[in-house]
């Protein structure tokens, strides 16, 4: 059976094969003769045109559910669809022939549909739902100021100063009237992370709402895409503040503290204006005392008292809280022993005795200072100082804490002042002594030239016995007595009182 059918088949094969190769042709040169018509679906986006027309009537348009295709069918001969793609066609919708569709309740727009290669004649195009379908609301217009921000946290040890948009600083904002009412601000926000420098760069301006939301712009339209911001990097410099009074408490009253919180602020500015700044001074007529009997309590704006070219670097320590701790005037009077004065300024050689063995001083202070003063911390000075040989009444400066007690009048005591020295081989004073030419022991005189001994006075001119001679200011002889002549033995020089040798007994 196989051996029949295989017969024939290979039994006159060649005519076989021509027949089939003539029936492709005859079919081929039929379809090319009749050729028939064909039709194929395509899918293009939508180009809207004249929307101008739109925004002239403060009308803005947006494709509902951002469906902006069209779906349509071509139909041509089959010669010529072989040669068509979808590249080759273009839909437009010409916002000019808006209507609105009582059916939907929406607004659509025609859509033109066109092929680039063929026309009308030539191929048929077909769309079930030939519209645009588009949302119509009102125009939205505004005009925001771009504030300038910053990211980040500057280098230590430096704080942020200007921080301000390059050139213009004024956005402009259309959309549709429902979200351009959100608009509440514009910002935009410059990195400065870390920076010890001035800062300057491109930004995308950001829009929030009034919660601090940001803002979707994809509907919107801005006059800038980016504007440029500038941020300042300033110095810091933790500096004190210091508060100053004026007036008088009431009688019997004393102002004990002054205080302030916080005591210190941080300021930023330029390296060179910081660095000689080490206080913030509030002037003291901000603070009249005049009168006060009770503790005074109030907020100063510092703000005012800044030094130039300079800021807080918090704002929040714009206002310090002081307070005067003012207090009633307590007395104590104490006795203090000569041994605990020192003398200053003593000449060489020379000896100090006092004219009483202590001295009568009274203290003034708060109670709560004074209930601690004890009599033991009492200690003072006098000052020799240009002195000689003689009696004097000198000042006594007590060492006392200035901000919590003070005297209440100026003490003197009474103080002697010898010489003891001794003669070198000349029979002039050994260093330290009074300088002079030719003394003898028990001399105790300015330098002065041939003297006999036993002479206790200022050098001048010739004298008899029993001349005294008067002593000027400082502890130093008057006129005429100064050094000169001889004098004989017996004069003596009496010191006087207040630091100034007495008259002559």
């Amino acid at each position: 059976m196989l051996k029949k059918l295989g017969k024939r088949i290979i039994n006159n094969f060649g005519l076989k094969i021509i027949a089939v190769m003539a029936a492709v042709s005859l079919w081929i040169f039929v379809g090319n003769i009749d050729d028939p018509q064909k039709s194929l679906p395509y899918t293009i986006s939508v180009t809207p045109i004249h929307t101008d027309y739109l925004a002239s009537q403060d009308k803005y348009f947006e494709v509902l559910d951002s469906n902006n295709t069209i779906t349509f069918t071509a139909t041509a001969k089959r010669s010529v669809m072989t040669r068509v793609s979808a590249s080759d066609f273009s839909a437009t919708a010409d916002m000019e022939k808006v209507e609105y569709d009582e059916k939907t309740g929406n607004y659509r727009v025609p859509v033109t549909i066109t092929n680039n290669k063929y026309s009308a004649s030539q191929l048929t195009i077909t769309a079930k739902n030939p519209y645009l379908q588009i949302v119509l609301e009102d125009m939205g217009r505004i005009q925001k100021t771009i504030t300038a921000d910053t990211r980040g946290n500057v280098a230590s040890g430096c704080a942020l100063g200007n921080v301000h948009v390059v050139g213009s600083n004024l956005l402009k904002i259309t959309g549709p009237s429902a979200l351009v009412s959100q608009v509440d601000t514009v910002r935009g926000t410059i990195n400065v992370d870390n920076m010890s420098q001035d800062v300057t760069d491109s930004v995308v301006p950001v829009l929030y709402d009034a919660q601090g939301n940001a803002m979707d712009t994809t509907k919107l339209t801005l006059s800038m895409s980016t504007v440029t911001v500038e941020a300042q990097i300033l110095n810091t410099k933790d500096v004190a503040v210091e508060v100053s009074t004026s007036g008088k408490p009431a009688d019997g009253y004393m102002v004990t503290a002054v205080s302030s919180v916080p005591e210190s602020v941080k300021i930023k500015g330029e390296a060179a204006v910081l660095n000689p700044i080490n206080k913030i001074a509030i002037p003291e007529d901000v603070l009249n005392l005049a009168g006060a009997n009770a503790n005074l309590e109030t907020s100063i704006d510092i703000s005012a008292y800044l030094p130039q070219d300079t800021a807080l670097v918090n704002n929040s320590d714009a206002k310090i809280h002081v307070t005067v701790r003012i207090e009633p005037i307590v007395k104590r009077t104490f006795e203090v022993p000569v041994s605990r004065l020192t003398v200053l300024n003593l000449r060489e050689n020379y000896h100090v005795e006092y004219g009483v063995e202590a001295m009568t001083v009274e203290i003034a202070g708060s109670g709560r200072a004074m209930a601690s003063f004890s009599e033991g911390l009492l200690r003072g000075t006098i000052d020799a100082e240009g002195l000689y040989a003689g009696h004097y009444n000198l000042p006594v400066e007590f060492e006392l804490d200035e901000a919590k007690y003070q005297t209440t009048a100026i003490v003197q005591v009474p103080v002697i002042l010898t010489y003891q020295g001794t003669e070198n081989s000349g029979g002039q004073p050994e260093s330290g002594g009074q300088p002079g030419e030719n003394q003898t022991p028990g001399d105790t005189q300015q330098p002065g030239e041939n003297q006999s001994p036993g002479d206790t006075q200022q050098p001048g001119g010739n004298q008899t016995p029993g001349d005294t001679q008067q002593p000027g200011e400082n502890g130093q002889p008057e006129s005429g007595g100064q050094p000169g002549g001889n004098q004989t033995p017996g004069d003596t020089q009496q010191p006087g009182g207040s630091g100034q040798p007495e008259t002559g007994q």
